[in-house]
């Protein structure tokens, strides 16, 4: 259940990557070309700053769902199995911890309970929190900055489905198996 789940999510994160770096470049010809004929078109900057925030955010979900995240191996290379598969799951646990945390840190920055108290009245959950995520405009496109800061709780749960799927995965390989997948990786595989 949660490997499809996790699969799932991947399969969404992967298409919105693909879609934001495709439209990152057009964005930033465009701009050159504002720029080469005197009239800049000043939004675009941040707009292309926020989708390269959103393309590292997305990136690194993806990252920890196919675990192509640079790792040094020398520790786990030279213990036993047994010890091998401890360590990994340790390394598993340590990245569920903290997308865990970055899920309850967005969780208390957005406090979507006191919102729907204040009825989404912003100015309400303001006075009542003294938080004002949800007051501050962009710079240039004057858009309020938390419709971009929503990236963090959702790569959040994300993150946290993908290491809990990959926490169950070393807990149910064999210990052989993680020997063959370490010679592998440090042969360049």
């Amino acid at each position: 259940m949660i490997h499809a789940l996790s699969n799932g999510i991947g399969r969404i994160e992967r298409g919105a990557l693909r879609a934001l770096v495709l439209v990152l470049p057009f964005l930033i010809l465009i701009n050159v070309g504002g720029r080469a004929l005197r009239t800049p078109i000043f939004w675009l900057d941040e707009l292309a700053v926020l989708i390269m925030v959103w393309v590292a955010m997305l990136g690194l979900s993806v990252t920890l769902k196919t675990r192509d995240a640079v790792s040094v191996t020398l520790l786990a290379d030279a213990v036993p199995d047994g010890l091998r598969k401890a360590l990994k799951c340790a390394s598993d646990l340590v990245v569920l911890g903290f997308a865990v945390a970055l899920l309850v840190l967005c969780y208390l920055w957005f406090d979507p309970l006191l919102l729907i108290s204040s009825g989404f009245d912003f100015d309400a959950f303001a006075a009542n929190s003294f938080n004002y995520v949800y007051q501050e405009p962009t710079a240039t496109l004057g858009i309020a900055k938390f419709w971009f800061w929503l990236i963090l709780p959702v790569v959040a749960l994300s993150s946290s489905v993908h290491a809990l799927a990959n926490l169950l995965d070393t807990w149910k390989t064999p210990q052989s198996e993680l020997r063959t997948e370490a010679s592998a990786a440090g042969a360049g595989e």
